[in-house]
């Protein structure tokens, strides 16, 4: 067994997205390492521990010992406005002391534990790269991504403000990308590099030289199964799921329904709840296609699975995104995803088990969605089609083939390092 040092920023039994991209790495991985977890945070903000402090007083985890790294006195100041939501960029001044902080735990820890390896594995973004590539032993960071641009073709009906904010990030990308000089030192001092999307792979290797291996950030860890009676029916359910901000654009779906032909076959299940809700309920009243919507708000693990379970489709409509956790719920259930072709979704759908639609102008994706329902509606034997497509598909993203993949990828990191430092 190899003596690991991981580095999972947020991490939590119970939640999704980037907690769950932690969770299922340590509870897998534990099975062949001894793993030390440095985390900052199991609830909403930076030091809400408290849900894993509870959960490790309940269970036994063996191979693992985790370190909550508490924020300092200056971290907290740091990260005040964001923990109050005004000025949230200034997460990221935080973010960055803290991982100052988790610099001088693990070297602290160093002093009396060896390890042989140190995996950095989220949070996701690539733009604060930590310093723990300074410690001198095999270093493996990712998978990563947050290099790709936020669709400025599908930001036509979001708000101005958001439209500023995307423009921004993608600008602000640009530079990062080419001027962080610690971000090219960590790459330098990395032994191995996992990028989450083939699009984040061609852009670090085309601007910084770095080549890295494409592995998903997340996986599917449950079984693979499918509810075969849901195809006996007279209606075709449609989920979507996800925090309802200006970024997943659930209101492109929205605006779709309008030209769908077929409406008294369809329910739309919405599982999420955020700050553009309002706006969307409201604008379904508007357009009266609110008689097939059913707003589900925020529901548990437990809950959307059940709706999963019954559900014909899955569709993303995200303006930018990893790999979202929707879309290995979904398969681990046999439900076909319709998505815009591009970020992980451009990766990990294929005709066998969704739908991708081209994105060339706003007009064309909503009337492709709604073309897309209308077509699937009209030739119901496509829903179970799909279905069987995607359980033969979701055999290439488990779990289980990941455990293999990132032994390797351990002692690849380690032999790179021995090489780099001769």
């Amino acid at each position: 067994m190899k003596d690991i040092l991981i580095l999972a920023y947020q991490i939590s039994p119970t939640k999704g997205s980037e907690y769950s991209v932690a969770w299922n790495y340590v509870t897998r991985m534990s099975k062949y390492n001894r793993l030390t977890v440095i985390y900052g945070v199991s609830g909403e903000h930076l030091g809400d521990c408290g849900e894993m402090k509870e959960y490790l007083k309940r269970n036994y985890f063996p191979n693992v010992k985790f370190i909550c790294v508490s924020p300092n006195q200056k971290t907290n100041i740091l990260n005040w406005c964001n923990r109050h939501n005004f000025f949230n960029y200034t997460f990221y001044w935080a973010y960055r002391s803290w991982q100052k902080q988790v610099y001088d735990e693990v070297k602290n820890l160093m002093e009396n534990k060896h390890f042989d390896l140190i995996h950095f594995v989220g949070p996701i973004g690539y733009r604060e790269p930590g310093y723990l590539w300074k410690l001198g032993i095999p270093y493996l960071w990712g998978p990563i991504g947050g290099s790709n641009k936020t669709n400025v073709i599908l930001q036509k009906h979001t708000s101005l403000l958001a439209q500023f904010k995307f423009r921004l990030r993608n600008v602000m990308n640009e530079i990062q990308l080419r001027k962080n000089k610690r971000l090219k030192l960590a790459l330098e001092n990395t032994d191995l590099l996992l990028t989450a999307t083939t699009e984040n792979q061609k852009k670090i290797e085309r601007i910084l030289h770095k080549k890295s291996s494409y592995l998903p950030e997340n996986a599917i860890a449950a079984d693979i199964s499918l509810n075969v009676e849901k195809f006996n029916t007279d209606k075709y359910h449609f989920v979507i799921i996800g925090s309802l901000i200006e970024r997943k654009a659930v209101h492109i779906l929205l605006e779709s329904l309008i030209f769908v032909k077929h409406k008294d076959l369809l329910i739309i299940d919405i599982i999420g709840d955020g700050p553009t809700r309002s706006l969307l309920e409201e604008f379904s009243r508007k357009q009266n296609i609110d008689y097939i919507i059913r707003w589900h708000g925020h529901l548990s693990r437990i809950e959307a699975i059940k709706i999963f379970n019954s559900a014909h489709f899955h569709v993303i409509t995200s303006l930018s995104e990893g790999n979202p956790t929707t879309i290995w719920e979904a398969m681990s259930h046999g439900v076909p995803t319709m998505s815009f072709d591009h970020c992980g979704m451009h990766d990990t759908i294929c005709e066998r088990c969704g739908v991708k639609i081209p994105i060339r102008s706003y007009e064309q994706c909503v009337s492709d969605l709604a073309k897309n329902i209308d077509y699937l509606l009209e030739h119901p034997e496509k829903f179970e089609q799909l279905a069987y497509g995607v359980l033969e598909c979701a055999k290439k993203y488990t779990w289980d083939d990941r455990e293999l993949f990132l032994q390797k990828c351990y002692d690849q990191a380690i032999e790179n390092f021995k090489n780099r430092i001769v």
